[in-house]
Parts: structure tokens; C-alpha cells; sequence
């Protein structure tokens, strides 16, 4: 990605961030895993669909979250208390 965001991009990347997080947490696809590291999936996951030219932030959260799982095996675990 080379191309600099306008500030309306910008703020639908951080919507659609902001949905994905909400999401998220509330189906529990969060529990187990570094929070940061879920994060940043989750934002590679939106920067793709983007590039892609979707333009919806509900629509990029959405898939965003659902290629979640995919990178589940990826993310490392916390550590059991």
C-alpha cells in the first residue's frame, strides 16, 4: 500500500476498526488471544477488503471479524493463568 488515506477514508478505516473490535468481542472470538495481535488482524483484514474496493465499514467489519478465524492459528495465545 503506497497511497496516502484522505481523511475520509481514514475515518471510515477507523469506523469499520471500531465495528470489527465490537464484533468481535461480543460473539467472544477474542478470549485466548493477545488483544493487540487481534487487532492487528483485524486491521490487515479491513486494509485488504479496502484495497479491494469495498467501501462500507459495516461490510468491512464484518469480513474482517469472519477472517478472523483464519488467523487463529496464527496469533499467539495468552499465556494460562
Amino acid at each position: 500500500m503506497s497511497a496516502a488515506f484522505t481523511s475520509d477514508e481514514c475515518n471510515l478505516l477507523a469506523e469499520a476498526l471500531d465495528d470489527a473490535w465490537d464484533i468481535a468481542l461480543r460473539s467472544g472470538q477474542l478470549d485466548g488471544y493477545r488483544l493487540e495481535a487481534a487487532k492487528s488482524a483485524l486491521t490487515r483484514a479491513i486494509l485488504t477488503g479496502f484495497e479491494s474496493g469495498e467501501r462500507n465499514a459495516r461490510r468491512l467489519a464484518i469480513v474482517a471479524v469472519a477472517q478472523l478465524e483464519s488467523f487463529a492459528d496464527r496469533m499467539p495465545q495468552t499465556p494460562a493463568a
